[in-house]
C-alpha cells in the first residue's frame, strides 16, 4: 500500500487529470487545486480583497467577479498576476493544508493536482512530485479538443505557462505522455510500484 502525499504537475494538455483519476481509482484522496481556486472566487472575502486592490475593475454590474476579464488581465500583465496571487494563494494554501489534515489519518495516499505546486510552495506539503510532459503538438491538440479553442489561443497559453510555471526542480518522477491512454496508464503503473517505497514526511 502506498502511504504519503504526492504532487502532480505539468503544463496544460499533458494529462494531469488522467493521472489523478488513475490514483483516485486506486483509492487515493485527490485535491484538485483548480477546484479549490474556483471555490475561493465564490467567497465574499475574495471579492472584498479584489475591490480593495483593484477597485471595481473586475466586478460586473450584478456585483459578481468578472473572472474572464481578470484571467485575461492576469495573463498579459505580470503585476496584476502577482497581486492576484497574493489574494488567492494564502487562502488556497490554508484550504489544501486543512484538507490534508482532515484526510491524512483516513487515506493512505493523498494526491495534489496543481500546476503551480512549486510557484505556490505547496511542494512543501508533499513527499514526492510527478512531472508529466508531452510533445507540443500533442498538448495543442488535447487543449483544442478540451477547451474548444484555436491554435493561436493554445500556443499563447502554453507560451505563457513556459515563462511562468516552475516545473524543473525537485522532480522525483517524469512521465512522457505522447502515446495512447493505455501507454500512459502503463507508465503510471510503473511509477505506482516505485511509490510503494516512499517514506512519508512527519
Amino acid at each position: 500500500m502506498i502511504i504519503g502525499i504526492i504532487g502532480i504537475i505539468g503544463e496544460a494538455g499533458v494529462g494531469k487529470t488522467t493521472a489523478t483519476n488513475f490514483f483516485q481509482n486506486k483509492g487515493a484522496y485527490v485535491i484538485f487545486v483548480d477546484k479549490v481556486v474556483k471555490h475561493i472566487y465564490t467567497l465574499k472575502e475574495t471579492k472584498k480583497a479584489l475591490i480593495n486592490e483593484f477597485g471595481n475593475t473586475f466586478i460586473n454590474n450584478d456585483k459578481t467577479i468578472n473572472k474572464e476579464k481578470l484571467r485575461y488581465e492576469a495573463f498579459y500583465y505580470p503585476n496584476i498576476l502577482r497581486k492576484l496571487e497574493n489574494i488567492i494563494w494564502p487562502t488556497m494554501t490554508k484550504i489544501v493544508e486543512d484538507d490534508i489534515i482532515r484526510n491524512k489519518g483516513q487515506q493512505s495516499l493523498i494526491v495534489i493536482d496543481c500546476a503551480v505546486l512549486f510557484n505556490a510552495k505547496l511542494n512543501l506539503l508533499v513527499d514526492k512530485v510527478i512531472l508529466i510532459e508531452a510533445e507540443e503538438d500533442k498538448k495543442i491538440q488535447r487543449i483544442k479538443i478540451r477547451d474548444n479553442v484555436n491554435d493561436l489561443q493554445v500556443i499563447a497559453l502554453l507560451s505563457q505557462q513556459k515563462k511562468y510555471l516552475i516545473l524543473n526542480k525537485d522532480i522525483d518522477f517524469t512521465i512522457k505522455n505522447n502515446g495512447t491512454i493505455n501507454d500512459f496508464i502503463k507508465q503510471l503503473q510503473k511509477v505506482e510500484k516505485k511509490l510503494l517505497t516512499i517514506k512519508p514526511k512527519d
